[in-house]
């Protein structure tokens, strides 16, 4: 198969039911997913991409530009981010990736965008190293919890991208209560934030949820680089969808007000 965009089925608002976007979505299993259908129809909106392989290799990238980016990245403005990128699990899942990746470098090169940038780690929201792009892509910065920022530089010269700073004074900001944060991409994670909720409410507890509803509000408040859910507690991250639902509780019945 030839490696290039014309390959690859794009889904669009026309054509998104006539795809198998959201079987594949659902198939393809990770933490994040499946998306929510309206989320993604508010994305196109946005200027968010998705394609996908031809049946039946299931394998679906999305990425955006990156100033409307939902992923938290600093100097971004001139690159196109991968939001998500997924393919079966198998002795081909890497070869597969690289037909996904080589979509999106076309892309980004015939709308003029000097690099690629994806966020990538085990934590949910970046993309698996299983699937990293290989050669011509680089290292450019780490986060926490081994996130990290690789980039495919088309041209330049550009400063390199990375992520913020000031991760631990965005959890602080956040304030010495319990505080669930959301994206709202995945109806899956918002329900499993609203029964946490729930639960801390029946124990006599108060746990306040934000949910980041712009591509701004997400790159400049998100607490974790992959940015789709994070539990805030007295202004520390405890963790993401990584934790059980007990782990969880228990960190928020842990807290108590001075």
């Amino acid at each position: 198969m030839s490696r290039s965009l014309r390959d690859l089925v794009t889904v669009s608002p026309p054509t998104f039911d006539r795809t198998s976007f959201t079987w594949v979505d659902r198939q393809l299993s990770a933490a994040h997913a499946p998306y929510e259908r309206d989320w993604l129809m508010g994305r196109f909106e946005e200027g968010l991409q998705i394609r996908m392989l031809h049946p039946p290799e299931p394998g679906i990238v999305l990425f955006q530009p990156g100033r409307l980016s939902w992923r938290p990245i600093e100097g971004l403005d001139d690159a196109v981010v991968v939001h998500d990128l997924r393919v079966s699990d198998g002795p081909e899942a890497r070869c597969v990736a690289r037909w996904l990746w080589q979509g999106v470098e076309e892309f980004a090169r015939f709308y003029g965008f000097s690099s690629v940038l994806a966020a990538m780690g085990h934590e949910e929201g970046l993309v698996s190293p299983a699937f990293a792009p290989g050669r011509r892509w680089m290292t450019v910065d780490e986060g926490p919890g081994g996130a990290r920022l690789t980039a495919r530089v088309l041209h330049g010269p550009i400063p390199l991208p990375h992520f913020p700073r000031d991760w631990r004074a965005r959890a602080a900001s956040l304030g010495p209560d319990p505080v669930i944060q959301t994206t709202g991409e995945s109806g899956a994670t918002e329900a499993r934030a609203a029964q946490l909720c729930a639960r801390a409410a029946g124990a006599g507890l108060q746990v306040r949820r934000e949910r980041l509803t712009t591509p701004e509000l997400s790159r400049h408040r998100a607490v974790s680089p992959g940015a789709t859910f994070s539990l805030v507690v007295a202004g520390e991250r405890v963790g993401g969808l990584e934790l059980s639902d007990e782990a969880l509780f228990a960190a928020i019945a842990g807290h108590r007000p001075a």
